[in-house]
């Protein structure tokens, strides 16, 4: 349509449009003159085909549209159809199918070859819970005292009211020291045991036990017995029998033997010092003792004996407890011939245990046996319902190749862990070199018997770590004894830095051992009541005395205050428990470095794929900084994760990067760091 008004402007707001002007056909016609000759003007753009032109004169304007010239507009459905059934074609597409799907699976079966043969990380072993976690070893008598009798003793009841304790810590097993009937309340060194299958009454009683192991197993915690086999009490009836009837049921239940030249079968000697032999009017014959003689030994060659020990771990097993930590397992079994000496040995004093080589009375073959048909006893449990019974053997004076036994073989497993007490031995503090040649060295024979390790750095018959080995150093052992390589054994109260307490009217001396040790001998200044508060009963007891006095620094030294306290004893070793859950803590390799000196200790633990972790200790009397740059794992910068509560740098607050070419360590102070390992 054409318009002679339109001016080619948008019409303004308010204004009217320009109206269109229609022709008629005729009057269309009467110009084709004039439009001729339009097309004659234009006739050189008039061939552009498909193209809208617009023309304009002094009488007239006009849109011309060209004609479209299609040159190709695809193939019809017959010439489609004659190529869709051209034999060629019809192989061309089936082979290009069978190309794609060739090609396909090609590469779907090198993707998983790719995968399956590919170098990858070695999947780390399952561990066991007595693997990953922590032993926590409760003196029963000063834990805590339920406020059934008001007697100022701890009990089972009283464990039960604390077992949020354990929870809060992050241990998972529970050590109980033994709770068998003794004959008297507060039995000597080695226990005199009455009766095996009862409870000391001031400990509570069956049913106690039971409520124990199964509000325990409910917060996700074992319970374990100390149980003691070797010996018994003079008063405990088989003793009674056996002293009256040389020929009665249980005549040969302990060792019994005749004298010689007027005195002793032969030399041997208690561990208390002088003879282990003491003679029975009634029986008119010598009986043995390797602890006093209160103490008589049983006869573990009797089957009557073996079978005894064997119902009796079934019986306590049947209560719910998790498993044993056997006491004074290397004395259990004597030489058969009673009449044989023992050598002494050049340079000590006669008299003294250690003055003889206790070959024929001290870790025989017979005791690896009896323990490995133990181990049997416990796995009739763990086959009806799955679940691991753990069997410790503490294995007193016991080293080297004797101690490594224990741990038995795949054909004839003994324990699961033979209790190591090296770090104990060590009461004159620890230098950076002394550690490593401890830690490797025994980390060496574990891995020669395929063994799991273990570290306890306290128990009840020597003195506290902090009075061992100094306050200021309880965080930083704590890492060294959690984040390397095993299992941790954790005295009670060693976790908030309990102290040695001397007796009422009394001063602290030293734990006896050795040549000190006597029938009278105990270690009740570790043996403290735990102390939860800061009030005067410590929060241990009801009664106005518990049964030993409390320790006088109770005004920091308590758990309840030291929850509170972010870098308390108690918070930092919540830390290092939660911290052992990581990978390269659990499964990584354990390096200790170049830098440890008489004064330095330090190792890394590191697990492709995880973060590693490095922990240094200065065990030095100065402040100083470790260059750990020439270390090929280490990189340049790593993170502060844990220090000692005695720490004071800036530099090595939580959280902060630290240069690792200079790591500030203060005086008896523990760090860990993490960092990402260089390979």
């Amino acid at each position: 349509m054409m318009n002679e008004n339109y001016n080619g402007v948008e019409p303004q707001k308010g204004q009217i449009a320009p109206k269109a002007r229609t022709e008629s056909i005729e009057s269309l016609g009467s110009k084709s003159e004039s439009r001729g000759s339009l097309a004659q003007q234009t006739e050189e753009k008039a061939g552009d085909l498909g193209q809208v032109k617009f023309t304009k004169n002094t009488e007239d304007s006009a849109v011309e549209i060209g004609a479209v010239d299609v040159s190709f507009a695809g193939m019809g459905k017959e010439e489609l159809m004659k190529y869709a059934n051209d034999p060629f074609w019809i192989r061309v597409r089936w082979t290009l199918f069978a190309l794609f799907w060739i090609c396909w699976v090609a590469m779907l079966v090198i993707a998983i070859v790719i995968v399956v043969l590919a170098p990858k990380c070695p999947a780390p072993a399952p561990l066991e819970y007595w693997q990953k976690g922590v032993v926590y070893s409760v003196n029963l008598k000063s834990f805590q005292d339920s406020g059934l009798n008001q007697d100022g003793k701890g009990d089972l009841r009283g464990i039960i009211g604390r077992l949020n304790h354990f929870v809060h810590l992050g241990v998972n097993m529970i050590s109980i020291s033994p709770i068998f009937a003794t004959r008297n309340d507060d039995p000597p060194y080695g226990h005199e045991i009455v009766n095996f299958l009862e409870i000391n009454p001031t400990y509570g009683d069956l049913q106690d036990l039971k409520d124990l192991t199964t509000a325990a197993k409910q917060e996700g915690l074992k319970i374990i017995l100390d149980l003691v086999i070797n010996h018994a009490s003079t008063k405990h009836p088989w003793f009674v029998q056996s002293a009256a009837d040389a020929r009665g049921e249980c005549g040969d239940c302990f060792v019994w033997h005749d004298g010689k030249d007027g005195g002793p079968p032969n030399n041997w000697l208690s561990i208390f010092g002088n003879t282990s032999w003491t003679y029975d009017a009634d029986r008119k014959q010598y009986y043995y003792h390797v602890y006093g003689p209160d103490q008589p030994d049983l006869n573990l060659r009797s089957v009557k004996v073996q079978n005894e020990l064997k119902n009796i771990t079934r019986f306590w097993l049947e209560q719910g407890v998790s498993g044993f930590r056997l006491l004074s397992v290397p004395y259990l079994f004597e030489a058969a011939n009673m009449t044989v000496d023992e050598p002494q040995i050049p340079g000590i004093s006669p008299g003294s245990y250690a003055s003889l080589d206790h070959i024929h009375t001290k870790n025989l073959d017979e005791t690896y046996n009896f323990v490995s048909d133990l181990r049997a006893v416990l796995q009739e449990f763990e086959d009806k319902d799955g679940e691991h019974r753990v069997l410790f053997v503490e294995a007193e004076d016991t080293e080297g190749a004797s101690a490594m036994k224990y741990y038995g073989d795949a054909t004839k497993p003994i324990a699961d862990l033979p209790v190591n007490s090296k770090f104990i031995r060590q009461q004159a503090g620890f230098t950076g070199l002394g550690l490593k040649k401890e830690i490797l060295s025994y980390l060496e024979q574990v891995s020669q018997v395929h063994g799991w390790p273990n570290w306890v750095l306290g128990n009840g018959d020597t003195e506290r770590v902090a009075s061992r080995l100094g306050s200021k150093l309880i965080d930083a052992m704590a890492m060294v004894q959690l984040l390397i390589p095993g299992t941790p054994f954790t005295y009670y109260g060693d976790e908030i830095g309990m102290e040695d307490v001397p007796p009422a009217g009394g001063v602290i001396l030293s734990c006896p051992t050795g040549n000190k040790l006597t029938a009278d001998s105990h270690c009740n200044q570790a043996r403290s009541p735990y102390q939860w508060d800061s009030s005067n009963t410590v929060g241990f007891t009801n009664a106005s005395t518990p049964w030993y006095p409390v320790g006088s620094n109770t005004d920091t030294i308590n758990a309840k205050d030291q929850m509170g306290v972010t870098n308390s004893y108690l918070n930092i070793y919540r830390e290092l428990v939660n911290l052992r859950k990581q990978p390269a803590i659990m499964h990584g390799s354990m390096s200790v470095l170049n830098v440890t000196t008489e004064d330095i200790f330090a190792f890394t633990r590191i697990r492709k794929g995880a973060p590693g972790y490095l922990v240094v200790l200065n065990l030095g009397e100065k402040e100083t900084s470790v260059d750990f740059s020439t270390e090929p794992t280490i990189p340049t910068e790593a993170q502060a994760v844990i220090r000692s509560s005695t720490a004071v740098s800036n530099s090595t607050t939580r959280g902060s990067k630290v240069d690792t070419a200079s790591v500030p360590v203060g005086v008896s102070e523990g760090l860990v760091l993490s960092f990402v390992p260089k390979y």
